[in-house]
């Protein structure tokens, strides 16, 4: 199956084309959101990355299907 991963703010990437913020990622059917990190080499660290799943806050536990968007989003925070 095949799910789109796009990537907000700071964890978009960099290429020779230019600056990729979304990307297919083709993964076994009944990949859960942890595939997706796994895959990508990214680890969760508290809440420093908000899951999310077509729209909705989703967790690494979360299911996907084929055609799912998963977005990871930076938390922010500033101030003192």
């Amino acid at each position: 199956m095949v799910v789109t991963v796009r990537f907000h703010t700071t964890l978009r990437r960099e290429s020779r084309d230019g600056t990729v913020d979304r990307l297919p990622l083709d993964l076994a059917p009944g990949a859960t959101v942890q595939a997706v990190l796994d895959a990508l080499g990214i680890v969760l660290r508290d809440d420093a990355v908000l899951l999310v799943v077509n729209n909705r806050i989703a967790g690494a536990e979360t299911a996907l299907a084929d055609g799912d968007e998963v977005r990871l989003i930076p938390a922010v925070s500033g101030g003192d």
